[in-house]
């Protein structure tokens, strides 16, 4: 048995599995059926939304995974221990030092040791996350290891690279659906004789190749200076968000976009984000995409004493991702992380006061019950007092500069016109 192995499962499957599950919404896997069993494999997803990349795919992908993450994690003798625990091995950057740097070498030839016993390896081959909706450039590193590991077998190995596109119908929020796509496997050893007469070429080929199977699991952008027409045309004033994590209905229409888009209505998509950011206004609400719910109006004493119940746990998380968190990638790895502790912390804090205040047991343990029960409600009650103060916030903002606002909604209002002639033409 696996050094571990009972640790490692009771945290990928107990804590983490369970807690995506309550975190998420919805979970789908796509085409999980192209994926090997019974052979090496080094797995290359998309990198968009931090650590929730990773444990989306080893929690639902039910063989021994090990997974390349920033050595910066790793700074401490007790998350080096925990990390290391979890089957996380440090990879060091140039930002690193030139020292450090040296230290990938016995890493990547850790890499090619799991493979070369049958497992499974994930590396973001984009090096680092980007909330963008596209796939970035890929980086050498994965070939190095996918060819060493080849090489030290004999070309026998049989290793194939498994491109992985991991989709959200919102990054930064809870409750929201995400979609794990797999894309055709790639056989390391059908590039060796490229190898053999140019290793660069070939490190190429296999880079390109991968990055080919990588763009259909993903909604992707190809033009970066498209990018803003695309995310406030299709993903802002997108009203159904669990299409946004489909990547095949997503990339239709990023192909129409494509072909049918002008530099006016790309300023006009910049124009609406830059306002957005500076003013701090949401698009869709402006917009008037997110219609009221019957479910939110008949369910809303629920959702208030869910919220009253649980907004003083969630004080510390808001604080944390509004205070002190500067990149927005790292917004749901955090509330997952301390909503994953706090919260039934609280729960468990507030039953044994109430039993210490002389509750009945049964009443402190349906209390508990509750909580539990409802703590995913948490985000919809939540989301009515967001919205209500977004509206004030717009109310007041239109009050205070009624030109740029009038423009603002001018500018939406041709965005919505041009989405409704893209969507209509499917």
């Amino acid at each position: 048995m696996r050094k571990n192995f009972l640790w490692y499962h009771a945290i990928r499957y107990g804590v983490a599995g369970t807690g995506l599950k309550l975190f998420y919404k919805k979970i789908r896997i796509d085409n999980k059926k192209k994926v090997y069993k019974d052979k090496p494999l080094l797995l290359v997803p998309n990198h968009q939304n931090s650590f929730m990349d990773a444990m989306l795919i080893t929690t639902n992908l039910h063989r021994s995974t090990s997974f390349l993450t920033r050595a910066k994690a790793f700074n401490t003798p007790f998350m080096n221990w925990f990390l290391r625990s979890l089957n996380m091995l440090p990879v060091y950057r140039v930002r690193d030092g030139m020292s450090s740097i040296q230290k990938n070498n016995a890493i990547f030839q850790r890499c090619v040791d799991l493979l070369s016993d049958n497992e499974c390896v994930l590396i973001f081959a984009e090096a680092n996350h980007d909330l963008r909706r596209r796939l970035r450039p890929l980086s050498k590193g994965f070939t190095r290891i996918a060819f060493d590991a080849e090489i030290q077998n004999n070309w026998e190995l049989d290793l194939y690279i498994q491109p992985v596109g991991v989709n959200y119908s919102d990054h930064q929020l809870s409750r929201n659906e995400v979609r794990v796509v797999y894309g055709d496997p790639i056989r390391v050893a059908d590039f060796k004789d490229i190898y053999e007469e140019d290793e660069r070429k070939a490190a190429n080929a296999l880079k390109n190749a991968v990055a080919e199977n990588l763009k259909p699991t993903i909604m992707h952008v190809q033009k970066l200076d498209q990018y803003p027409l695309a995310k406030v045309a299709l993903d802002e004033l997108e009203p159904v968000r669990k299409k946004v994590a489909d990547p095949e209905y997503m990339n239709a229409l990023v192909a129409k976009v494509e072909a049918d888009h002008t530099p006016e209505l790309i300023q006009t998509a910049e124009e609406i984000l830059e306002t957005a950011s500076e003013y701090d206004l949401n698009i869709r609400r402006i917009a008037d995409v997110k219609k009221p719910r019957w479910k939110q109006i008949l369910l809303a004493p629920l959702y208030f004493l869910v919220w009253i119940n649980n907004v003083i746990p969630y004080q510390p998380v808001r604080s944390v991702v509004r205070d002190k968190i500067k990149d927005k990638a790292f917004d749901a790895s955090i509330k997952f992380v301390l909503g994953l502790t706090l919260f039934p912390l609280f729960y468990l804090f507030v039953t044994i006061i109430l039993l210490i205040a002389g509750v009945p047991f049964w009443y402190a343990l349906g209390y508990l019950a509750f909580s539990l029960a409802t703590s995913t409600m948490f985000k919809s009650g939540n989301e009515v007092l967001r919205d209500f103060k977004q509206n004030k916030k717009i109310k007041e903002f239109s009050s205070k500069h009624p030109e740029v606002y009038n423009t603002l909604v001018k500018k939406i209002k041709t965005i919505q016109n041009y989405r409704e002639r893209l969507v209509s033409s499917e």
